[in-house]
C-alpha cells in the first residue's frame, strides 16, 4: 500500500507554483519507504514557462527478482528475497578466483586463491532526481522546450554470477560438484545518470515541421 500528500502555493501573484508531496510505499517483502519531491514552475506569461524540481522514487523488485529458481543446466537463476548468501548464512566464490584455483600447480595449493563473498537479500530500488527545463512559444511559430536532469540511483538492481562449492581440505578436491548461481542483487555503490532534451517544433499553415534531440549517460556506478 502507499500514503500521499502534498500542498501547493502559488506565490508572485500567482505566476511561480510551489509543490511539495511525500509519498510513502509498503511492501510485506521490504521496509516502508519514503518518496519526497519539490518543484516551483514560473509562468511570467501565458506562452512562457520555466520549471525547476527535485523528485525521487521507488522500484520494487520484480517477482523474478524475488523469487525465480530456474536452472537452466550451466548455472539456477536466483532470486534473493530471503538472502540465503547473505553474511552468516552462506559464501559465494568469485568466477575470477575460481580460475585461478583452477590454474594453480596443484589444487590444494589453488585453495588458497578463492575468493568469497556474499550478498544482501534484495532491497527496493531508489532514484533521486534533479531537472529544470523551459517551454515557450516563439514568434508565433516555434515551439521549444529544453531539459536537462540528473539522477542519483541507490540499490541500483541487476545481477552477480557466483559459484557454491565445498572442497577437501587434503588434496583441494571440489566435493559433491560445483554450482554456479546468477543472483538478482543490488548494487553496492551509487549508480549516476545524467541528460538532457531538446525538442523544437516550426508551424506553417499546412504542415509542422518537429525536431528532438536527446542525450542519456550513464556517469559513475558498478
Amino acid at each position: 500500500f502507499g500514503l500521499y500528500a502534498g500542498l501547493e502555493k502559488k506565490l508572485m501573484k500567482e505566476k511561480l507554483k510551489a509543490t511539495a508531496t511525500l509519498r510513502m510505499d509498503k511492501n510485506q517483502n521490504f521496509n516502508a519507504l519514503l518518496s519526497p519531491a519539490l518543484s516551483f514552475v514560473y509562468v511570467p506569461r501565458q506562452d512562457r514557462t520555466f520549471r525547476v524540481s527535485f523528485s525521487s522514487a521507488v522500484r520494487n523488485p520484480t517477482l523474478a527478482d524475488q523469487y525465480l529458481y530456474y536452472n537452466v543446466g550451466r548455472a539456477i537463476l536466483l532470486g534473493n528475497v530471503d538472502g540465503q548468501f547473505e553474511g552468516g548464512r552462506d559464501s559465494l566464490i568469485t568466477v575470477e578466483s575460481f580460475n585461478e584455483y583452477r590454474s594453480s600447480p596443484t589444487l590444494l595449493e589453488g585453495l588458497a586463491k578463492l575468493d568469497y563473498f556474499n550478498v544482501d537479500r534484495l532491497r527496493p530500488e531508489q532514484v533521486r532526481t534533479i531537472e529544470a527545463g523551459y517551454r515557450g512559444t516563439h514568434a508565433e511559430k516555434f515551439y521549444v522546450d529544453v531539459s536537462a536532469y540528473s539522477s542519483w540511483y541507490t540499490d541500483f538492481i541487476g545481477y552477480l554470477i557466483g559459484l557454491s562449492a565445498r572442497f577437501d581440505q587434503t588434496n583441494g578436491f571440489p566435493v559433491g560438484g560445483l554450482q554456479a548461481y546468477r543472483l538478482a542483487a543490488n548494487a553496492t555503490t551509487t549508480v549516476r545518470t545524467q541528460g538532457a532534451n531538446l525538442g523544437v517544433s516550426y508551424f506553417r499553415q499546412r504542415m509542422t515541421y518537429s525536431a528532438n534531440y536527446s542525450y542519456n549517460e550513464l556517469i559513475t556506478g558498478d
